[in-house]
């Protein structure tokens, strides 16, 4: 049911809450670039990082109070994030676009557990 993905922001130290988008998996490449051409000029600043993210999805959905939440991510989640722990990371995937972590040191990303990680553009 729907086209989810979770997003996660890290900056290999610091880990964001996980951001939940309900139907919009597939626009999550167009979503990020948006968002590296914002960021640009902030560098690696995981928590701006993650709020700038939540405020381009938001302004992107039809519904205003649907399709989008978040939750901060436990000690199991971040801990795979800061691995890179590509197993606990896709058992994390709702299934649909997966979990794209996005390193925010160079805003590249990759994607676990969906549709995504097979897409390339990531880095």
């Amino acid at each position: 049911m729907g086209d989810r993905a979770l997003m996660i922001f890290t900056d290999g130290k610091q880990v964001s809450p996980v951001i939940y988008l309900h139907w919009s998996g597939s626009k999550v490449p167009d979503l990020l670039e948006q968002h590296k051409a914002l960021m640009v000029s902030r560098g690696a600043d995981v928590p701006y990082a993650a709020a700038r993210f939540v405020g381009i999805v938001h302004a992107t959905m039809p519904e205003q109070n649907l399709s989008l939440g978040m939750w901060n991510a436990d000690r199991r989640i971040r801990t795979a994030v800061t691995r890179s722990d590509a197993d606990a990371l896709t058992e994390f995937s709702h299934g649909d676009a997966g979990v794209v972590v996005v390193d925010v040191t160079d805003y590249s990303w990759k994607a676990y557990g969906g549709y995504l990680s097979s897409q390339r553009g990531q880095q």
